[in-house]
């Protein structure tokens, strides 16, 4: 149950950056900018939190210099309590204790400064030296999953957390987690044209991200997987030197620049224990001019929800498509004559409808809609941008998010009633602030600062 005023109450005090007044006048010297031994840090030194489930403690990633305290501890939100996170001496014993595996590695693996977590956050999956590593807190249970030459990218827990999946040689793969663990290939024509499950360059670059491997997506039952297909062949090759190596090397990659082809994308869903992949419907796009440029799912896992774009990107269309059939039905299109953005995901509500944002208006706000396409209500609006959806309170018919409706370029935090009514800023300090609300909504972090002050957290 959220109350702003609880909210601004416990926003946490945390600050890990500031300036001392008496050095606020020192002239910097050609050392403090450019040697790396005394180099200012002008970003400040803002300390790597996330929040646990629970939505009662988060967790604090300490540098690995501080000997005297662990490096992953988690933190009572309420009251600043701390406690090691796990056992590292544990962790590093049962990864010690398994084949191939060093003193040396075991105390690597063992004290990282960030862990991917299993969805009940009771285990952690480690990609290291291009092989997988699985561990379990309670049972102190360690394994090795892969031990190929071939590096394996874009890994993941399912959202039971029984299986991970994984991409090898642009083949998309599941393992089981159960003692009889049994690692299975969903596709089998991965090629160095054909990535199945992972994206290239172009949908790295311009649509998911750069260092973003993973082109697939669980469903939220655990039982199916959709992908992208990205067939490169259509693309012409560019070559680029790479300087770093004391001999100097040339790398080929497929580069589409102005004019020349995309490559092209197909969807899919494929079992997750297995079969021929069904392949959703999308005959209406050109596939020459198509970019899939986000996919998710419906919370009962019967559709799979895509975003699809021509190439100029001058209109966005929001599909489902049936999970068994592929048969595909647009629930709404955004067009502009100069250019659309790809949006975040829908945001689903228990009652079936969701929550879309849209820069329809020339300011991008978010709408409330109702399970087949029918507008609700615009829930934000005015000349200012909304920026973020931060969480929803559903008994309350509360929205939080970042926007800038005090400031054109220093975002805030505020919440808002579904209707649209009660807008309300809950960050007050002037400044830029970016907001990181617990799972509960009942507390969040608050990475703030201004012109004059480097980034604290509080």
């Amino acid at each position: 149950m959220i109350r702003s005023k609880t909210i601004l109450l416990t926003c946490l005090l945390m600050v890990v950056a500031s300036i001392q007044a008496s050095a606020q006048n020192k002239l910097l010297t050609v050392e403090e900018i450019f040697d790396p031994a005394k180099r200012v840090n002008f970003s400040g030194t803002s300390p790597t939190i996330r929040w646990l489930k629970d939505g009662k403690h988060y967790l604090l990633t300490n540098e690995a210099s501080q000997r005297d305290v662990p490096r992953l501890q988690k933190v009572d939100a309420a009251t600043g309590e701390a406690v090691a996170f796990f056992d590292a001496a544990k962790m590093q014993a049962a990864f010690a204790a398994l084949p191939g595996v060093s003193a040396q590695d075991a105390r690597q693996l063992s004290n990282r400064g960030a862990y991917q977590l299993n969805p009940a956050e009771t285990a952690v999956l480690i990609n290291w030296a291009n092989d997988l590593f699985y561990y379990e807190f309670g049972s102190d249970r360690a394994i090795r999953l892969t031990s190929t030459p071939e590096p394996e990218v874009g890994d993941e827990f399912s959202p039971d957390g029984r299986m991970v999946s994984f991409i090898r040689d642009n083949n998309l793969y599941v393992e089981d987690l159960s003692m009889q663990r049994r690692e299975r290939a969903l596709t089998r024509d991965g090629s160095e044209k054909i990535l199945n499950g992972r994206l290239d360059w172009v949908y790295q670059e311009e649509l998911y991200g750069r260092g973003n491997f993973g082109a697939y997506w669980w469903s939220p039952d655990s039982t199916s997987l959709a992908y992208l297909r990205i067939d490169e062949r259509p693309v012409p090759e560019f070559s680029v030197v790479d300087h770093i190596p004391y001999d100097q090397t040339v790398e080929v990659t497929a580069y589409p620049k102005a004019g020349d082809p995309n490559p092209i994308v197909k969807l899919g869903v494929v079992n997750a224990a297995g079969g021929e992949t069904r392949w959703v419907d999308t005959f209406k796009y050109q596939p020459t001019d198509l970019l899939i440029s986000r996919v998710s799912w419906t919370p009962d896992s019967k559709k799979v929800v895509f975003q699809a774009q021509n190439r100029e990107q001058t209109f966005l269309d929001l599909n489902f498509a049936d999970a068994r059939d592929g048969k595909t039905s647009t629930i709404l299109r955004e067009t502009t004559k100069a250019w659309v953005s790809a949006m975040d995901d829908p945001a689903w509500l228990d009652d079936g409808s969701f929550l879309w944002q849209s820069e329809r208006s020339g300011w991008r706000h978010l709408y409330h809609y109702a399970a087949d396409g029918k507008l609700i209500k615009q829930v934000t609006d005015g000349k200012w941008e909304f920026r973020s959806l931060e969480g929803v309170d559903e008994e309350k018919k509360l929205v939080y998010f970042s926007g800038t409706e005090h400031s054109h370029i220093a975002p805030q935090g505020y919440s808002i009633k579904l209707d649209g009514c009660g807008l309300t800023r809950l960050t007050n300090t002037e400044g830029s602030h970016r907001v990181d609300f617990s799972h509960c909504n009942n507390y969040f972090l608050d990475s703030w600062s201004d012109v004059n002050t480097p980034q604290q957290v509080r």
